[in-house]
């Protein structure tokens, strides 16, 4: 309860209350002579007598707590308007207070006539009446609306400071000199300081401490001079730890009373994310349009209609066509040929589905050429939405033409221009098939190989083999027609594909018009060269289902033609396949009967002629076969030849009849002198090892080297390769003496004697043992030959001597050696060691 106080001077005063029953002068009740006095009053008046009793309210004490007059007269007033009994005693002792003379003020709630509170400030002071006693006086001021203007206040209050403390926004207030009078929390964050007070000791001067670059104060000042506010004012600050961000301010200046700015107040947002986004963005812009505009491959963005919206140099480039030339127009309108619309839709559909397109295909030049480009297309889509495309173009011109060079690189050979196996096989696999849809189709297949090639490639060197390639194909070109193929198969192997023959005599004048052009002598580096073709022809190829099997059965029949040693051509038939079969079995055999030891090594020995006493054997390879017996070597030797076998075939039996002349030397002591002959092959001659290989047969075997004779045939010593001559000459170092078996049979010229290290020539059988029509021409052969060989210092061995006047001739010639059945057939081990031992009897042979 407050203090009682001196009455106001604008309180109502007068003499001591009176009892309420009293009247005054006149008779009238006090009541009513009191109540017109406080009627007027705007503040809510309850007059009681001295023991709280009603007197009378003014109409503002109805209004306010709606009790009328004459409704509380004579009740308690505190019982009335006073509902609790803390407020009951405090009203209690605000009546005894003013009863004894003291104004008393206090706050508090006093409780209309329907019950609802009504915050107050009460007074209550006793007024002395004179004769009618005194009285005392309520008086209520309604608190209500200053109560509610004061919490809206603190409500606000509260709310602007939650505002100012827990927003994401910094809020500052700044002097016009730079110094910061208030900054929030976020602030401080934002400029990296721990709480605000941090961040307003820091700064002393915004211009210099804060913004990055120079000026951005000035500028900021000048603006709020000029409007009094800024906008979206961005600016490069500096963090506490020196770090540099970027914000945007809002702020207006706050004028005081006397029209001057008194400070600034305004908001920051930090924006460092959004300007690297944007700077990102315009980087990202600068790629694209510099990409855009000076990349060498064609780009035109067109929008969802097609139509185009730019297109960059490579572009105009490529296709001829300026900017201005082509902005608004349909691309496909602009670059696409007709016979590609559908193509073009299909790409277009695709980049409206967001899916990128990528293709090899052709466009038009603005002169109207057609240009091979690679195109990728891209959507161009912003969200969910595809606002357009772009296409890339890459010209691929030079590509497509090295790619068509490759392809006929790869189908064609590239010495003759002509086509290889592999396109020769395709045409003539699309043949068989035309064969088996149409029954009047025929076509031949020719395989060619040419004689002597290997001799003019080694002898006159490869570049001259490569023109003699060169004119045998364009011979063969010359003799059929535009739609028959001719093709090169490698090495010297051609093939001709004929196509819609007549007749088969076509055909095989086909055959004989290349037969004869192939034996026209041709002239390379200024020197004329004779050559001719081995011609194989399969003719009947309705029957065939691949091309590989028509292949092999012309290949067999050249074989069968060169195999005549005439050069000329042969038709396939079924007796060459049988053969063919034969001979593959042979192979595959004579593999086995290596790797099983079926082979063995006979002996036939040479006799001195004027003694008829052994001086040598020549080693002759048999197979011995499990099933077919005893098989002589023209059987298997030109398989081993063309496989490749006769190498492996060579060494066995070089090594196997050193080791066994080796063998006799020490068993019989009249054979130390008795040399051992071996034939060597031409690709044995060819091989790079061949001298190392004989070395270690006489090493191993410790036969001596003078005692080794190795024949060779006349073919073999022309080939004149480096390798060849090479081995030669290394085997002469060894010591090894050189004989050419079957001569006169061979190569017609006769250089190759002077020009090799020969020790001795075997004549051939042909010239020993001939026919009584045929004996005197062959005498004078031998005659020939022993008189060559004797002004060339070479010894001459003559074979196939079966009769002993053949005999005596040669004696009276003069030759040193024969061998021949009239001495002995080849025989095994067994047999040679028995004529061994009758070499010391007399006569023995």
């Amino acid at each position: 309860m407050s203090e009682p106080t001196t009455p106001n001077a604008s309180m109502p005063s007068g003499p001591a209350a009176v009892p309420a029953a009293a009247a005054a002068p006149g008779g009238a009740p006090l009541a009513a002579r009191l109540l017109p006095l406080f009627a007027q009053f705007q503040d809510p008046v309850a007059l009681c007598d001295e023991r709280g009793g009603v007197l009378c309210v003014n109409p503002a004490f109805t209004a306010l707590f709606g009790y009328a007059c004459e409704a509380i007269a004579g009740r308690c007033l505190d019982r009335c308007i006073c509902q609790d009994s803390g407020e009951d005693a405090a009203a209690q002792a605000e009546a005894l207070a003013a009863a004894s003379g003291a104004v008393v003020r206090r706050p508090g709630v006093r409780y209309g006539l329907a019950g609802d509170p009504v915050p107050v400030q009460a007074t209550a002071y006793a007024a002395d009446l004179g004769a009618d006693g005194r009285v005392l006086v309520h008086v209520y001021r309604d608190e209500t609306g200053r109560l509610e203007t004061h919490e809206a206040l603190a409500e606000a209050s509260r709310k602007y400071a939650d505002l100012f403390e827990n927003a994401v926004e910094g809020i500052f207030l700044t002097t016009p000199g730079g110094q910061y009078l208030d900054a929030n929390p976020a602030l401080a964050r934002i400029y990296g300081f721990r709480d605000p007070d941090e961040l307003r000791h820091h700064f002393r001067n915004i211009s210099s401490q804060l913004y990055v670059d120079p000026g951005r104060r000035d500028e900021y000042l000048r603006l709020m001079a000029e409007q009094g506010e800024v906008w979206h004012f961005e600016s490069r600050i500096r963090r506490k730890d020196g770090s540099v961000i970027w914000i945007t301010e809002n702020s207006r200046a706050v004028y005081g009373a006397d029209g001057e700015i008194h400070h600034y107040e305004g908001t920051v947002i930090d924006i460092t994310e959004r300007k690297l986004a944007e700077e990102a963005l315009e980087r990202q812009r600068a790629y694209f349009s510099q990409l855009f505009e000076s990349s060498p491959q064609a780009i035109v963005l067109i929008d969802t209609d097609g139509r185009i919206k730019d297109v960059n140099q490579g572009f105009t480039s490529l296709f001829g066509h300026a900017p201005h030339e082509v902005r608004g127009l349909f691309n496909r309108h602009v670059v696409v040929p007709a016979e590609r619309m559908t193509e073009s839709a299909a790409f277009t559909a695709s980049l409206l589905e967001g899916k990128p397109v990528q293709a090899e295909t052709v466009r038009t030049h603005k002169d109207g050429r057609l240009v091979p480009v690679a195109v990728i297309g891209y959507p161009i889509q912003f969200g969910d939405e595809i606002q357009g495309a772009y296409y890339i173009y890459q010209d691929i011109t030079e590509r497509k033409e090295f790619e068509e060079q490759l392809a006929h690189q790869a189908f064609h050979d590239a010495l003759t221009g002509l086509p290889n196996r592999v396109l020769f096989t395709e045409r003539l696999g699309r043949a068989v098939q035309r064969a088996q849809r149409r029954e009047e189709y025929r076509f031949a297949v020719f395989m060619i190989d040419l004689n002597r090639f290997k001799v003019i490639n080694d002898s006159l060197g490869h570049h001259a083999g490569d023109q003699l390639l060169v004119g045998a194909a364009r011979r063969m070109v010359s003799c059929v027609r535009g739609v028959d193929t001719v093709a090169r198969l490698g090495g010297d192997e051609f093939a001709i594909l004929l196509e819609e023959y007549s007749s088969p005599r076509d055909v095989t004048r086909v055959a004989q018009r290349i037969h004869e052009a192939m034996e026209r002598p041709f002239t390379i580096e200024g020197t004329e060269i004779v050559s001719s073709a081995a011609i194989g022809i399969v003719l009947k190829t309705g029957a065939y289902a691949r091309a590989e099997d028509i292949l092999r059965d012309a290949d067999v029949a050249m074989y069968r033609a060169k195999a005549t040693g005439k050069m000329g051509y042969r038709v396939f038939n079924k007796k060459m396949h049988e053969e063919a079969t034969r001979y593959l079995v042979i192979e595959n055999e004579l593999r086995q009967a290596l790797e099983a030891g079926q082979l063995v090594v006979h002996y036939q020995p040479i006799v001195g002629v004027a003694t008829q006493r052994i001086e040598g054997f020549e080693a002759l390879v048999r197979w011995e076969h499990p099933r077919r017996g005893l098989i002589p070597p023209n059987h298997f030797i030109p398989v081993a030849e063309e496989t490749g076998l006769i190498v492996p075939l060579g060494a066995w039996v070089l090594r196997e009849a050193c080791l066994r002349m080796a063998a006799w030397r020490k068993r019989f002591p009249a054979a130390r002198d008795v040399a051992m002959s071996v034939n060597v092959a031409s690709r044995q001659l060819d091989q790079k090892d061949l001298v190392p290989l004989v070395a270690r047969a006489l090493e191993e075997s410790g036969l001596p080297a003078q005692l080794l004779k190795l024949e060779l045939t006349e073919t073999t010593l022309v080939s004149n390769s480096r390798t060849c001559k090479d081995n030669l000459l290394g085997l002469k170092a060894l010591g090894v003496r050189l004989v050419v078996d079957d001569f006169g049979t061979g190569y017609s010229s006769l250089q190759y004697l002077q020009r090799m290290p020969i020790d001795m020539l075997k004549i051939d059988r042909s010239f020993i043992c001939g026919g009584a029509a045929d004996c005197e021409e062959n005498q004078e052969i031998v005659k020939t030959i022993l008189t060559l060989a004797r002004n060339l210092g070479l010894a001459v061995v003559a074979e196939g001597v079966e009769e002993e006047e053949q005999l005596e001739r040669l004696a009276a010639e003069r030759c040193e050696q024969a061998q021949g059945f009239m001495f002995s057939r080849p025989v095994d081990a067994t047999a040679a060691e028995r004529l061994l031992a009758s070499l010391g009897a007399p006569g023995g042979v």
